[in-house]
């Protein structure tokens, strides 16, 4: 829908939301995401989040946000199933 949801990674009684399990909350609208970016049943999101672009750097650190060599990524190119 265009908005960034905002990160709460541990779970809370309360806080962001009411029996809040850890994941990912649009403030906008109120659509939920589990942990790996999955979205919730009856929320206003149709689809489960993106995989951002990201590259190996080395043995321990993943860049993400970057391509792969020789490699291109458009968000547009995306096809929501």
């Amino acid at each position: 829908m265009g908005c960034t949801p905002t990160f709460y990674p541990l779970p809370h009684a309360s806080d962001p939301a009411p029996d809040w399990p850890g994941g990912y909350l649009c403030p906008c609208h109120g659509s939920r995401y589990d942990l790996a970016g999955r979205v919730f049943k009856d929320v206003p999101a149709p689809y489960n989040l993106p995989v951002p672009p990201y590259r190996f750097v080395g043995d321990t650190t993943i860049r993400i946000g970057e391509n792969p060599g020789n490699a291109k990524f458009d968000f547009n190119a995306i096809l929501q199933i």
